[in-house]
């Protein structure tokens, strides 16, 4: 370092305000060519931490690596070591850490530390009213720099850190110009503003100062001409005009404006001129820069600028945006702080609470810099907190100043701080939502609108975007369309010319990386994240790391419960807390889920030591709580059947009013509870018995959710979860899961009319489930294989599975299967012509349902019984009954069961002579069909509607619908195709047209 109070300090120090340089004491060291240094110069400027090796290998080569990239950086790291460590073989200074390495300095022993912590120490001593201290200050800040920063080093990442840190240079000279100009020095730094202004003509508020410098020299005309050299270079460059701050110069050098006037010259050891009592009220404009590039919440930012411009009531307007970090709440707010300041003409005044610090400022610290920015000097500021914001309160009264209050920690820190009058407002930003702030409008913001974000993205990468429009809208919404996350995407994307977005999309696309790669600079989503975890105490940071387990969309309090051990309300108390600081939200009742990005770093949080398998612990349990609620639910919507499934004991279990709630709950959670079956069945064994397995947990929830998929026609979900439990099983040799993996995925195969995976999948489950011994498990595979024989025509070996399922059934005491396989049984019958038989056995199958409380099983009933009195002539009770089983599927939800009823309306109204109203219940069916994609449903209500518009006397949409149904059979290779040909054939030939192709 160039600072001559360190020159003889022992130990280790760096320098990176100029060429890269270390030291041991006064001698220094030799750190190797230019690529070395440069991994050096990325270490030292990540403040100690950990730089993965694919992040050193974006630093020096961007999207180009060499071939032995990984190789070149660990023999750098191993010299850099050589010079550096005093025991290579024990390093602490340049350390490895999982999959990178840290460079762990001493604090104040890097000059760019250094610097910012003299900078800041000089800004506070301006605030405080102490110039000339600042001067000094910001002088020996400045003293540190020795030329460019880190000339000669290759990479992307050091380019933009050298122009990152000769633009915070170029910011604190500017900073120490203006000390300079209220101590009076003007004569001094006119050489040097000319010099500077000369360097960056663009920089307007250097051309300020020259101004200024120049006027209280007495050069008037020289100060007016440096106005217009500006005006000509904005022109001639950019084609703007001079902001307002320039332009107001300009007229006050005019007009000779008193206040121009130069201060009387101070030294350093001169004494501050005595404040005066009767120091007028200060205008302050603390806010900070609004964003260039602010992008999105259009309506939101209207909607917030009304309601402070309107200043209605005799309360001030405040408003408390809250929402996660990295939402973009603190743009937002500044964004809006300057719309409004002409409504807010006697100042604005911002501070950061700090309220995701360690230690957030106390309200009495604020009042006291809100009253000396007001004008009242310091020995005139009350030393009590309640003192200070009644003074403050009164300073505001009758006047209107708009006051930014950002980063909250709590509505306690911020209610002091608040103004009492109506012409006064305030903004306020936190992480938690402030309940506690009576009158305030509370603003929850969530991430940007999909458009935004990518409007956000483009603003900030430019033409690029453009001409990768699918690329983009990846990228933004692998960042979750939060505004940190986008900002730093599109600012890495802009910083890297080599790269596309498609290459930048890819990248994202890796969970485990995802947050590494969202950072650029001293921005990363990673880090802001952790300032709201840190807050946590460890009961709360134990039960956010543990609720990230399930990957799923949310999570519920009584499966946080179920992951916690605890009660379901104190699982809901952890949640609303969570919500509370701003790490989890709740988009409805009962609802809780972590944001994307939230989501991994919860995930990828290291468990302390003693938490070690508490993760995989706490997914056996949500496992087992659900497993215990699925059951309960089989109990209520299939009453009187037994379950093959294992007990798993207490599990604080769901408990619901009737089958129509459970229904209910199980449709809406359905698609995380096969999340959950998939990452169960991903866990594999931990040598537990053969039903204690996570495995066998999994198969077993996919068990008991199979007459829930049938109601609601789910089947193409349940197909990946039925597939991971099935591959885990083979993995593991565990027949029980193979049986129930190979039922549920036969199930679902048949529902969607591939019936030759079916069977196999079906007569496997059947063999396993006989050499497991598994009789239920068998009772059901039976079952099974009897529908595929229907839907093959093959009534004889169907009726043989059904009385063999009845057989079984009855050993058990199943009686809602019981009325099923009755039914089936009896439409068996109709099928050989025996409708007569059929009906005493629909009715016997309708009476046992109704008995054991089994809706499903008596819509069914109704369903064949209606069909047999169809085949009987008997229409009108055979509508009848398809309208008994209608309101049954209506009040349950049994949307597969209403379209095959509605199919059967419509057959029999078409033979009753009523086609409009036959069309109208098969469109109706049709759509049903459509909705829950059952294809071989599909296919059967086209071939009805196609008999219906003939009937109708619409030959050519007869012949469109055939040919639909045609193209649905053909591809399900079903029988029925033969049938829908030959039905074309017969209308070509009756038109004189071409018959169907075979």
């Amino acid at each position: 370092m160039r600072d001559s109070t360190t020159v003889d300090t022992p130990g280790l120090r760096f320098a990176v305000l100029g060429p890269v340089r270390a030291w041991r004491g006064p001698a220094e060291l030799d750190l190797g060519g230019p690529q070395q240094r440069a991994v050096l110069a990325v270490l030292l400027l990540n403040r100690g931490r950990t730089m993965p090796i694919d992040g050193l290998l974006d630093a020096l080569w961007g999207d180009l690596p060499p071939a032995r990239a990984v190789g070149t950086v660990r023999t750098y790291a191993s010299r850099l070591r050589r010079v550096l460590e005093n025991d290579r073989a024990n390093p602490e200074i340049l350390v490895s850490t999982g999959k990178g390495y840290a460079l762990r300095a001493e604090p104040g022993t890097l000059d760019a530390e250094v610097f910012e912590a003299r900078t800041a120490e000089a800004g506070r001593a301006q605030a405080a009213g102490d110039p000339v201290r600042a001067r000094e200050l910001y002088g020996q800040a400045l003293d540190l720099w020795d030329g460019a920063p880190l000339p000669g080093l290759p990479g992307p990442y050091l380019q933009a850190r050298r122009t990152r840190l000769a633009e915070r240079r170029l910011a604190v000279l500017q900073a120490r110009l203006e000390a300079d100009l209220e101590l009076g020095r003007h004569a001094e730094i006119v050489g040097e503003l000319a010099l500077l202004s000369g360097e960056h003509p663009l920089r307007e508020p250097l051309r300020g100062l020259l101004m200024l410098a120049l006027y209280r020299c007495g050069r008037q005309a020289e100060a007016l001409a440096a106005y217009t050299s500006a005006r000509r270079t904005l022109a001639g460059e950019l084609g703007i005009d001079p902001g307002p701050g320039l332009r107001d110069l300009q007229e006050r050098i005019l007009r000779n404006d008193p206040s121009l006037t130069a201060p009387a010259r101070r030294e350093k050891d001169d004494p501050a001129p005595a404040p005066s009592q009767g120091r007028p009220f200060q205008r302050p404009a603390s806010l900070p820069a609004d964003l260039p590039d602010f992008t999105g919440r259009a309506a939101l930012a209207d909607r917030m600028t009304g309601w402070l411009a309107r200043r209605e009531g005799t309360a001030p307007a405040v408003i408390a945006v809250s929402g996660v970090g990295g939402v973009g709440k603190t743009a937002l707010a500044v964004h809006v702080a300057h719309a409004v300041r002409d409504a807010y003409p006697d100042g604005q005044l911002y501070v950061d609470l700090l309220g995701t610090a360690k230690h957030p400022l106390p309200p009495a610290v604020v009042l006291g810099e809100f009253l000396r920015a007001l004008g009242v000097p310091d020995q005139s500021v009350p030393e009590g907190e309640h003192e200070r914001s009644a003074l403050f309160r009164s300073m505001l009264a009758d006047r209107r100043v708009l006051v930014l209050l950002d980063n909250a920690r709590d509505a306690e820190q911020v209610r002091p701080l608040l103004p009492g009058t109506t012409g006064c407002a305030a903004l306020v930003t936190s992480r938690p939502r402030l309940s506690g702030l009576p009158g305030a409008r509370a603003v929850d913001l969530d991430v940007l609108d999909p458009v935004e974000a990518i409007a956000l993205f483009t603003a900030i990468v430019g033409s690029r975007a453009a001409a990768e429009r699918g690329a983009v809208v990846d990228a933004v919404g692998l960042c979750g369309f939060l505004p940190l996350a986008v900002r730093i995407a599109a600012s890495r994307l802009a910083a890297r010319p080599g790269w596309s977005v498609r290459s930048l999309a890819a990248r994202l696309a890796d969970g485990r990386r995802r947050l590494a790669e969202l950072r650029i600079g001293d921005l990363a989503v990673e880090a802001t994240f952790r300032l709201g975890y840190d807050q946590l105490d460890p009961y709360l940071a134990r039960a956010f790391r543990l609720l990230s387990v399930p990957e799923t969309s949310g999570v519920c309090p009584p499966g946080a419960a179920a992951m916690l051990g605890t009660t379901h309300a104190e699982g809901e108390r952890v949640l609303e807390a969570l919500v509370d600081l701003g790490l989890m939200d709740s988009p409805a009742p009962g609802c809780y889920r972590y944001h994307d990005l939230l989501w991994l770093f919860a995930r990828q949080l290291p468990a302390p030591d003693g938490e070690r398998g508490e993760r995989r612990a706490a997914l056996r349990r949500l496992v087992r709580f659900v497993l215990a609620t699925q059951r309960g639910v089989h109990r209520l919507v299939r009453p009187g059947a037994p379950i093959s499934v294992a007990d798993p004991g207490p599990s604080g279990e769901l408990e619901f009013g009737g089958a129509g709630e459970a229904r209910e709950w199980i449709f809406y959670q359905l698609t995380d509870l096969l999340v959950i079956v998939r990452q169960a069945a991903a866990a594999g064994a931990d040598g537990e018995g053969a039903e204690g397995t996570p495995l066998a947990e999994a198969a077993d929830v996919l068990l008991a959710l199979d007459p829930l998929l049938e109601d609601g026609y789910r089947w193409e979900e349940a197909r990946p979860a039925a597939r991971a439990v099935l591959d885990e099983a083979l993995r593991q040799g565990d027949r029980r899961a193979e049986a129930r993996a190979r039922y549920v995925l036969g199930r679902a195969l048949v529902h969607t009319s591939r019936l030759a995976g079916a069977r196999g999948h079906a007569e496997r489950a059947t063999a396993l489930s006989r050499e497991t011994g598994d009789r239920l498990m068998l009772m059901s595979a039976l079952d099974l294989l009897s529908h595929i024989d229907f839907y093959e025509h093959d009534l004889r070996a169907a009726i043989g599975r059904i009385e063999q399922a009845l057989e079984l059934g009855r050993e058990f005491g199943d009686r809602a299967g019981e009325a099923e396989r009755t039914a089936n049984l009896a439409y068996a019958r109709v099928e050989v012509g025996e409708a007569a038989e059929a009906v005493p056995a629909a009715e016997r199958s309708r009476d046992l349902a109704r008995a054991a409380g089994h809706g499903a099983a008596e819509a069914y009933a109704l369903y064949i019984l209606g069909i047999a009195l169809r085949e009987l002539g008997r229409l009108d009770e055979a509508v009848a009954r398809f309208d008994d089983g209608l309101a049954i599927c209506w009040s349950q939800g049994l949307r597969a069961r209403e379209s095959y009823i509605l199919l059967r309306i419509a057959e029999t109204q078409l033979l009753r002579g009523r086609a409009r109203e036959a069309l109208d219940s098969a469109e109706r069916s049709l759509a049903i069909g459509r909705e829950i994609g059952e294809e071989y449903q599909q296919g059967r209500v086209l071939t009805a509607i196609g008999r219906i518009l003939a009937e109708l006397g619409d030959p050519g949409g007869a012949r469109r619908r055939w040919e639909e149904a045609l193209e649905l059979f053909t591809a399900l290779e079903v029988a029925e195709a033969g049938g829908v040909r030959r039905l074309l054939d017969d209308a070509a030939a009756a038109s004189g047209g071409l018959t169907a192709s075979p």
